[in-house]
């Protein structure tokens, strides 16, 4: 049995084992009514804190109005069995699909305009968002107003005549919803959608440049924690079988955060121990009144001093692991043949030997009276090495934002592959066919550098948030072909080997190489190389030259380059264009730059370029 298959079983058993134990201890009485009540709890704020770990860990936004969702759940699920003539077998799995989808409907609504903000913004905005609940909450008749709503049908109870039955049916009802919903996070975490969330939180502007609708996917992370969170407040109302508003307040919202950065921001094995610690904590410190509340505080000011990041960090325990082996279960069951290893779609680009690839005309733009770039015309033909360098502040690096739509031109165009460009997103620009790298690196750290190079492929997979939590064909096909590109692109760059090891962890020479590599996996036209060489020595900045002509031979790009480096420019470019002050002031073979005298003026000085003048 190989360690896939060992994992794959203790998981699944200890799973099942873990059910049947918490059964046979409910049926023999040896766990009372009282504490399977409290287990049931357990599996309620478990989802509570995985669904807001979605936005607060994986996604990397602070929300502190998580428990306006669940209260939109909890109204919506109990006014619904209480208003159906339905058997409560049936009428409770819709009223919690429906609570959920209503909470995702605010969730939407809400993160539209507040997930263009970020930080202490965005966590205001949550925070009034689940006080505004609350209030509507109260000034409403249908909701009972401050009184709330009572009489809610208990799970406990509602299933079976016997109370024992039905206890045990509730919790195993709950339970299985927790389980999925634990897996359903796992699976799409691991996925192109998850894979973008991710480097979201690590570095939005990257994310962008590689090709990720940034505010699209934090839609997607507030949206699916919010649809959660309804399914949480839902059960949690046929739990209590009494709701009011002061239940969601900002204090409950605090609470599930306090348990997110406890287990780990990031790490939903870490939210599952969390929940299940400090919900049990208090309960074995009841008789413990007069030392509760101290023990409690102590224990979580010892976690924040010894584990700052949380119980886990960002790590999961074997889950994953997991997961793959019941594809291969899942594929020998319903694709008996097997599935197909489909490659990620690869854009054709028109040869383009005699027009210009890229071309700029008459771009600029002005910061309010501040004139950054003007009158910049640059042309880049197929398959060459342009360079554009200039002095400290020159406006190189804007050029570069102009380029791929991090700043819109207030004047001039951008055509690329003659069709202009200019005031599309940068994601945008990034799939039609320019790809970039940043002065200072911007990999997604905590990322393996494999997932590195797979982030860049989003743009070119298509299966939906949908297949990627139920593992659908479609998702694993396309998992496959980009697990093989990925690979091939870490082998062109003598990486394979670090295929595995956190991107944050590599040489410096090395995320300088894997920042490169992750741009050519979104099978760009145009490289744009901003700095590579910066912080190498003088035989990584001589590596660095090669791969850069083994990109330009085996990728068919056009690279524009920004350097400081002026060996490793004249070394390699055909062409260079120079600015200074924001606009173009030579262009030429690198000989001709050299001798420009405008040039030397700008670097060196007027006194200097007189001296050259008079010595030639």
């Amino acid at each position: 049995m190989n360690k896939k298959t060992k994992s794959l079983s203790l998981n699944f058993l200890a799973t099942i084992a873990l059910y049947l134990l918490i059964v046979v201890l409910i049926a023999s009485g040896a766990i009372s009514n009282y504490l399977a009540n409290i287990i049931i709890t357990i599996c309620i704020t478990i989802i509570m804190t995985t669904s807001l770990n979605v936005t607060t860990g994986l996604l990397g936004q602070l929300a502190l109005g998580h428990a306006g969702f669940m209260a939109i759940g909890a109204y919506t699920s109990a006014l619904f069995t209480k208003s159906v003539a339905l058997d409560f077998g049936l009428s409770l799995p819709l009223s919690l699909l429906l609570g959920g989808l209503i909470a995702a409907l605010f969730g939407m609504l809400i993160g539209i305009p507040a997930l263009r903000l970020e930080g202490d913004y965005l966590a205001i905005i949550t925070l009034g968002f689940g006080e505004i609940i609350r209030v509507i909450i109260v000034n409403l008749d249908v909701t009972g107003g401050p009184r709330g709503l009572t009489r809610i049908t208990r799970m406990s109870r509602a299933f079976s005549e016997d109370r024992l039955l039905s206890i045990i049916i509730a919790f195993t009802f709950v339970f299985t919803i927790t389980a999925l919903i634990i897996t359903s996070i796992f699976t799409l975490g691991r996925s192109r959608h998850g894979r973008a969330i991710i480097s979201i939180r690590e570095n939005a502007i990257a994310a962008e440049a590689t090709g990720i609708p940034t505010t699209r996917y934090k839609l997607l992370a507030f949206t699916v924690a919010a649809f959660y969170a309804g399914i949480a407040g839902g059960l949690f109302a046929h739990q209590t079988s009494i709701i009011e508003a002061r239940m969601f307040d900002f204090n409950k919202s605090i609470e599930y955060l306090v348990m997110v950065v406890l287990g780990g921001m990031g790490s939903i094995t870490g939210s599952v121990i969390s929940s299940i610690v400090l919900v049990s904590l208090p309960e074995m410190l009841r008789g413990m009144d007069r030392y509760r509340l101290i023990i409690y505080s102590v224990l979580l000011i010892m976690m924040m001093l010894f584990r700052p990041k949380g119980l886990l960090g960002t790590k999961e325990f074997s889950m994953i692991k997991m997961w793959e082996r019941l594809e291969v279960l899942w594929a020998r069951i319903f694709r008996r043949h097997g599935a197909q290893t489909k490659m990620p779609f690869q854009p054709r680009y028109d040869v383009w030997d005699d027009k210009p690839v890229l071309e700029t005309h008459n771009l600029g733009i002005s910061f309010g009276g501040l004139t950054a770039a003007e009158k910049i015309d640059i042309c880049l033909m197929n398959d060459e090495i342009v360079g554009l360098i200039g002095p400290n502040g020159a406006g190189k690096t804007t050029v570069f934002n102009l380029l791929t739509g991090v700043y819109a031109p207030t004047e001039g165009q951008v055509v690329l592959l003659g069709n202009p460009i200019q005031g599309k997103m940068t994601h945008q620009i990034t799939a039609d066919g320019i790809a970039r790298t940043f002065q200072n690196i911007r990999l997604f750290k905590s990322l393996s550098t494999l997932d590195n190079i797979k982030v860049a492929f989003h743009s070119r997979m298509q299966y939906s948030p949908i297949s990627a939590i139920i593992r659908d064909n479609k998702c694993q096909s396309e998992e496959r072909g980009i697990e093989v590109r990925a690979r091939e692109l870490l082998r062109v760059f003598e990486m394979e080997a670090q295929a595995d090891v956190p991107a944050g962890s590599l040489p410096y020479g090395q995320q300088r190489k894997l920042e490169i590599c992750r741009a050519l996996a979104s099978n760009p036209k145009v490289l744009l190389l901003d700095e590579p060489a910066a912080g190498m020595n003088p035989s990584e900045t001589f590596e660095l030259m090669q791969t850069i002509r083994t990109i330009r031979s085996q990728f068919s790009v056009a690279i524009l380059l920004i350097e400081h480096d002026m060996k490793l420019v004249m070394g390699i470019c055909e062409r260079i264009y120079v600015l200074n002050y924001g606009r173009v002031i030579a262009h030429g073979t690198p000989e001709e730059i050299q001798k420009n005298k405008e040039v030397i003026t700008a670097y060196l000085g007027q006194d200097h370029a007189e001296k050259e003048t008079n010595h030639a």
